[in-house]
């Protein structure tokens, strides 16, 4: 189906328009097993332009990977239950469900597990926000209740994305959670003519994939990507709140995308190709039964000149 068929919702507060994709285990727009189901925002419009677009082209909702905006996800590298489930045996994995295991010892992020129970999804949608909320209970005393809120901010072209986690299960949650925000605006691939900016810097210019430089704050492309790509892990550490930002500008146009957030990031990476430049902002989550934890980010969408 056309990207535009799938089930959605829009949240307008005069500066903003936002398409929201609803999810849904048989019509939903991303029904894989990597990311996070809800929140996946199709598309956020100002007055003069249009921030986020599919990665892929051609749209299967299956892929691991067919997603668009400031897509999350969940234990990366050791989903709740894996290391522990046998081959054929369930594990949990945040946003999604309970998946089965397949031959590999070691979790696969772009695997293709199956999902043997997708988690339901309560909606509460106003005309400036929604709410999504799961509770699952998988083997072995895993259990958790999630709800993420995106709300826009009343009279700014803001938007806020706030999460809460509590571990309603037997044993503490120890994983990661991070966000890929695949960017783009209006459309144009990245390459030259956009600015990346981080809120660190390096002394030395470090080289990217033989053709690109983290220089300074900034990621500095000099030529179209094409079918290259990027990759580079540009902070790991204990862990620092000022770290969680990053800007993604046009700049021709001079339109952009910035966001904040509010807690700490032990690991930042920077992917992109031409359909999405992403700043991944890493955090820890540690969880006690019965504790809950909570975070959110801020994103600010500048319409230029």
């Amino acid at each position: 189906m056309p990207a535009t068929d799938y089930p959605r919702l829009e949240l307008d507060n005069g500066r903003l328009r936002v398409s929201v994709y609803v999810p849904d285990a048989e019509h939903g727009y991303y029904r894989g097993p990597r990311f996070d189901w809800s929140g996946m925002i199709e598309h956020v419009e100002t007055a003069r332009h249009r921030f986020y677009s599919p990665l892929h082209v051609t749209h299967d909702p299956m892929r691991h990977d067919c997603v668009s905006g400031p897509a999350e996800e969940f234990a990366m590298f050791e989903p709740m239950g894996f290391a522990e489930a046998r081959r054929g045996e369930t594990f949990v994995k945040i946003g999604v469900g309970l998946l089965e295991k397949g031959n590999d010892d070691e979790y696969q992020f772009a695997g293709d597990y199956r999902i043997v129970r997708a988690g339901e999804w309560d909606i509460r949608h106003a005309p400036d926000s929604v709410e999504f909320s799961q509770e699952l209970a998988g083997d072995r005393g895993w259990g958790y209740t999630y709800t993420k809120t995106i709300a826009l901010v009343p009279g700014k072209s803001e938007l806020i994305i706030a999460h809460r986690l509590e571990n309603s299960g037997e044993k503490k949650i120890s994983i990661n959670n991070y966000n890929h925000n695949f960017s783009l605006i209006d459309n144009l691939p990245y390459g030259p003519d956009y600015r990346v900016e981080f809120p660190f810097t390096t002394m030395i210019p470090i080289r990217i994939n033989q053709f690109a430089w983290f220089r300074g704050n900034t990621v500095e492309v000099p030529e179209p990507l094409g079918d290259r790509s990027l990759w580079i892990p540009l902070f790991e550490g204990a862990g620092r709140v000022e770290y969680n930002r990053a800007l993604i500008k046009h700049e021709p146009s001079g339109a952009s995308i910035e966001f904040i957030g509010d807690a700490p990031v032990t690991r930042m990476v920077f992917w992109a190709v031409e359909r999405a430049a992403c700043p991944e902002p890493f955090i820890r989550l540690k969880i006690a039964p019965g504790e809950t934890e909570a975070w959110s980010s801020r994103y600010h969408f500048g319409d230029g000149r």
